[in-house]
């Protein structure tokens, strides 16, 4: 397998996990090549709970702008030009230019490029703050859900270490 894809591979699974629009199967599937802890089915409720539909909003929003508490018509612009540089398009339903899991896809087409400033960049201003954020947010849970900012993180880390050679 080509270096580039085997270093993308593991940001479109982070996509599925991320992605409100993948469905179980795919989610479970991507769960389990980033072998995240346990099964994706047993940590579900909680995992919605946390990122996507928690009581008055999730404790950690998808939508870096929301997560990082910055304008969101600025992160998404931000977002839209990375997505035209790399050429991105999607054939289905899409979610918004600065959802975790399009920075994801965002990711993986980047190392698929050689785009090594635009990983590096990505990182510093929106995907390190963001895990930053998720572990302040889910420090003190008691369950393997706590430690995904953290396998996110060193993905993100291995993503870089990639990139720069």
């Amino acid at each position: 397998m080509d270096e580039r894809l085997a270093a993308a591979l593991p940001f479109v699974a982070w996509s599925r996990v991320w992605s409100p629009l993948a469905s179980e199967a795919l989610r479970e599937e991507a769960w389990n090549e980033l072998s995240l802890p346990g099964r994706f089915a047993e940590t579900e409720s909680a995992f919605l709970d946390a990122f996507m539909i928690g009581l008055g909003g999730p404790r950690v929003p998808l939508l870096l702008h929301a997560a990082l508490g910055r304008d969101g018509g600025a992160v998404r612009e931000d977002w839209m030009r990375v997505i035209q540089h790399l050429e991105l398009r999607w054939k289905e339903q899409t979610l918004p230019p600065d959802h975790l899991g399009v920075a994801c896809d965002v990711v993986a087409r980047a190392i698929e490029h050689e785009e090594h400033v635009l990983i590096r960049e990505l990182r510093a201003r929106y995907l390190d703050p963001w895990c930053e954020i998720a572990r302040e947010r889910l420090a003190g849970r008691d369950d393997d859900l706590a430690r995904l900012p953290e396998r996110f993180s060193a993905d993100l880390v291995a993503a870089a270490e990639f990139a720069e050679g």
